[in-house]
């Protein structure tokens, strides 16, 4: 299998505030590169309160998301989905912190999973091998527009910000892809593979600042009063803070095979 050049790819990462430290923040562990097969490979975020089957709730709307976002993928690329062929969950809240005061924002009353699944495409290819690929990445980013400042609002606001800028990713990963392809003489096949890599700071803002799918809490600063070695605490500042990136951006990877 011989691989063209990628197009030039497009690095945007929005991290929110540090205010996640209080919670701990729902951490990725660094996992090496995978090599994707055919499909249209996407994430997905979903919250539900803690209960009864709150896991599985939480999961059920990973997916729906992830499968939204993978059939506006579908749509921008002129393709259709032929079903879900593969689902992996992971909950980064895991395991969460004791609660020992209930009134306090570590006591989220929200699950949060994230999802990474992959959809077939209908009437792609189903190997690469013996064939050319030509990849492009491209990167779509649109304002987040919360109504108010309160944490269903803002979750609400990115998964819809996340959502809108996914079709215009994949559009303009497609149109690196075709550029590579001219620079080298190739024509342009069928799709074979859309992947939107892992975050590569291992963080995923959309699940929550101060916990699950809470991204407004209690931020605690200390002043201090004196020179070096003779400082002194003067007093402490309790604020309410909401935290919330002001755009949302979305990478993705598309493979063509080479015509």
């Amino acid at each position: 299998m011989a691989r063209l050049a990628a197009a030039v790819a497009i690095l945007l990462a929005v991290l929110p505030a540090p205010a996640y430290a209080q919670f701990g923040g729902p951490i990725f562990p660094s996992v090496p590169s995978e090599d994707y097969g055919p499909g249209i490979t996407v994430s997905g975020i979903g919250f539900a309160p803690l209960g009864e089957r709150a896991r599985d709730r939480a999961t059920a709307r990973a997916v729906g998301d992830a499968r939204r976002r993978a059939e506006s993928i579908a749509t921008a690329l002129g393709v259709s989905l032929a079903g879900l062929n593969a689902v992996e969950v992971n909950a980064p809240f895991d395991p969460r912190p004791t609660c020992r005061d209930p009134r306090s924002p570590r006591c989220a009353p929200l699950d949060a999973v994230t999802v990474e699944t992959t959809f077939a495409i209908a009437g792609g290819p189903a190997s690469s091998e013996e064939a050319r690929e030509i990849t492009g990445t491209g990167v779509g980013s649109v304002p987040v527009e919360a109504a108010r400042k309160t944490s269903p609002a803002i979750r609400g606001a990115l998964r819809a910000a996340r959502l809108a800028a996914t079709p215009g990713a994949a559009e303009a990963a497609r149109a690196n892809a075709r550029s590579a392809a001219t620079a080298t003489g190739v024509t342009l096949g069928p799709l074979f593979s859309v992947i939107e890599p892992a975050n590569v700071y291992g963080y995923e803002p959309l699940l929550g600042v101060f916990g699950p799918g809470q991204f407004c809490g209690i931020v605690r600063r200390t002043i201090f009063q004196g020179g070096s070695g003779g400082e002194r605490t003067v007093r402490r500042v309790s604020r309410r803070r909401c935290f919330s990136p002001k755009t949302t951006a979305v990478r993705l990877e598309a493979t063509y095979l080479g015509g």
